[in-house]
C-alpha cells in the first residue's frame, strides 16, 4: 500500500509563500491535505483551464468559483503566457488572490516547456517531494494530477509517470476516481496535435489503465472550448474556457466557463457555468464501480 507520506511527497499546492490563496490563514499545506481527506460527506470542488492571457474572464472566474465555497480547485494548466515569465506568474498571482481554498494546478505547455521554465514552475507553486505530476485525496475520492509536457514524454503519459499512476490508483482504495492533466486524450474534428493521440499506443495503454481502476472521468485543457464525451469508454471532460482565446464558435462549445463539481455518497454531478452565470451544461457521471 502507498502510504500518506508517499501520497503528500507526490502533491503539489499553489502556496505562493502561504500568503496569496491561503490569505488570511495560518494552516500550512500538509494541514490543509489532512483537512481534505477528513471530508465527510458532500463536497464541492471547481475546475477551470487555461486561463493565461485573459485577465479580465480569469478575474471574473475565479471570484464566481468562490461565491460557491469550493473546498478546493484545480486549474488544467496554462496559467501564464511565457513560460519561464517571472511577471507573468506574479500576474497569475494577484489575479488569484481571491482563491482561499487550496488551489491544485496541472502543468501546462506554456507554464512548463523546458528544463528552465521547469525549474522556475517548481518555485513559483511549491512542489513538495519536487514532482511534476501528484496525487492527493478528498472525502471518499482520489485526485490524480498529471503533467501530459514532461520533459522527454511531451503530449504522452509514459514511464516512470505511468507507472507511478498504476501504483496510485491500486492502492487508492477510494469510491470515486479523477485524473487532471492539460492535454486531451482524445478529440474529434480538431487537430490530434493538442492531445495525446500522436502517441495512440501509449494513449490507449493510458485509458485502458483508467478504465480497469474505473476512473469516474478526466478533466483536459489545451483546447480553448468547451466538451463532455465519452471516448472508447472514457468519460472525457476538456475545460478550456478560463480566458485564454477561444477556438471554437458555436454555442455548444465556444464560451469562457468554470466547471462546479459536487460529490455526495455515490453521486457526482457538474454544472458548467458562464461568464453570465448560466449553467450551459448540467450532468451526472455514471457511478461505475
Amino acid at each position: 500500500m502507498i502510504n500518506l507520506k508517499r501520497f503528500l511527497l507526490g502533491t503539489f499546492i499553489v502556496l505562493f509563500a502561504c500568503s496569496t490563496v491561503f490569505s488570511g490563514q495560518t494552516s500550512t499545506g500538509d494541514e490543509r491535505l489532512e483537512e481534505l481527506q477528513q471530508i465527510k460527506g458532500k463536497f464541492t470542488f471547481a475546475v477551470i483551464g487555461d486561463t493565461r492571457s485573459g485577465d479580465d474572464t480569469y478575474r471574473k472566474i475565479v471570484n464566481m468559483v468562490m461565491e460557491h465555497k469550493p473546498a478546493f480547485v484545480i486549474n488544467l494548466g496554462d496559467v501564464v503566457r511565457r513560460p519561464g515569465s517571472l511577471s507573468d506568474w506574479k500576474r497569475f498571482r494577484e489575479l488569484s488572490s481571491p482563491v482561499t481554498v487550496p488551489y491544485f494546478l496541472a502543468p501546462g505547455n506554456h507554464d512548463a516547456a523546458d528544463e528552465e521554465s521547469e525549474r522556475i514552475f517548481r518555485e513559483q507553486v511549491a512542489l513538495p517531494g519536487n514532482g511534476l505530476y501528484y496525487s492527493f485525496s478528498a472525502g471518499n475520492s482520489l485526485f490524480v494530477v498529471l503533467d501530459s509536457y514532461l520533459a522527454g514524454h511531451k503530449r504522452e503519459i509514459s514511464g516512470e509517470q505511468m507507472d507511478w499512476l498504476a501504483d496510485v490508483l491500486k492502492a487508492a482504495g477510494k469510491r470515486h476516481k479523477f485524473v487532471f492533466l492539460h492535454h486531451p486524450l482524445y478529440s474529434d474534428r480538431l487537430s490530434i496535435s493538442g492531445t495525446l493521440a500522436g502517441h495512440p499506443k501509449k494513449r490507449d495503454r493510458l485509458r485502458d489503465l483508467l478504465e480497469s481502476y474505473s476512473v469516474d472521468a478526466v478533466f483536459a485543457g489545451h483546447l480553448h472550448l468547451y466538451q463532455r464525451k465519452v471516448f472508447d469508454g472514457l468519460t472525457q471532460i476538456i475545460s478550456g474556457g478560463g480566458g485564454a482565446p477561444l477556438i471554437a464558435e458555436d454555442e455548444q462549445r465556444g464560451f469562457f466557463h468554470f466547471i462546479l463539481m459536487t460529490v455526495d455518497g455515490e453521486t457526482v454531478s457538474g454544472e458548467v457555468i458562464d461568464l453570465d452565470g448560466k449553467v450551459k451544461d448540467r450532468f451526472t457521471l455514471d457511478g461505475r464501480k
